[in-house]
């Protein structure tokens, strides 16, 4: 919630909206000064809409502090960045409604993201690989089709933080990585990744900053075929275990996995 302060002249009196891209979204507010003014439900004051606040109701609207951030970023020379067919504002708004918050991994895959889409082209069917559980997953299932859930994403447990996008039929495409030789020339950006200092010595404000400053000079690229070991696996029959009674895959031996002691939960 976020606070709307009246002008000089006007009730003093706050009145509370949703907040939406840091800002107000009003579903509800009237000055009850010598003229009654109604706001127009849900009129969102934004840079993304481009409606001022002020054409409904004579007010300013003080943004949170992560939005102020945001904003400074994104005024010190870098509004025409695009990102995935995305200006910055938008770019870290999809971020942030996804993953939760503004993270450096999702910003810095986000990248990433848009240079193989550019290098594959438009129009191709692709499956996308990442090479990390962390963060890296996210960007892939925000800014293309490939998700978990519908099979086209596969994410390895390799902890490095490398992605490839590919042509479902020919098994072609790029794999692009964060590259430590070019990641040196940006010192935060390096002991962030190489874990040489703790996430508190990196205020996140600082480390974005210094990623959208950097954009694609920490990456580097290759063209690639994908080994058919690394397709999407085949779905395989299901059973009903003999143990707990429940279906599951037959991959996982004659009895599920939980049955077997590999469970991830007690009773």
């Amino acid at each position: 919630m976020i606070s709307i302060i009246l002008r000089e002249g006007w009730e003093d009196k706050t009145y509370i909206g949703d907040k939406c891209h840091g800002f107000d979204r009003i579903t509800w507010a009237k000055i009850t000064a010598s003229t009654s003014t109604v706001l127009p439900k849900t009129a969102i004051g934004d840079r993304l809409t481009g409606i001022p606040f002020h054409r409904y109701v004579p007010c300013r609207v003080e943004a949170s502090s992560d939005r102020r951030q945001q904003l400074k970023m994104i005024d010190s020379g870098q509004s025409d960045i695009m990102v995935c067919g995305r200006t910055l504002d938008v770019f870290f708004e999809d971020i942030k409604r996804f993953h939760g918050f503004l993270s450096p991994g999702v910003v810095l895959g986000g990248f990433m993201v848009d240079w193989a889409q550019e290098l594959i082209g438009p129009d191709l069917k692709v499956d996308a690989i990442v090479e990390t559980c962390y963060c890296l997953p996210d960007a892939v299932q925000i800014f293309t089709p490939c998700t978990i859930g519908n099979g086209w994403l596969n994410v390895l447990d390799w902890d490095k933080f490398a992605l490839s996008l590919y042509d479902k039929r020919k098994l072609t495409g790029y794999r692009i990585w964060l590259d430590p030789k070019k990641a040196s020339l940006f010192p935060k950006i390096d002991d962030w990744y190489m874990r040489r200092k703790s996430k508190e010595d990196f205020p996140s404000n600082v480390l974005i900053e210094e990623i959208i400053n950097a954009r694609r000079s920490v990456l580097s690229y290759r063209a690639i075929h994908v080994a058919r070991s690394h397709k999407r696996k085949r779905k395989w029959d299901i059973a009903l275990c003999s143990a707990c009674g429940e279906a599951y895959s037959t991959s996982q031996g004659a009895r599920c996995t939980a049955c077997q002691g590999g469970g991830y939960y007690t009773l």
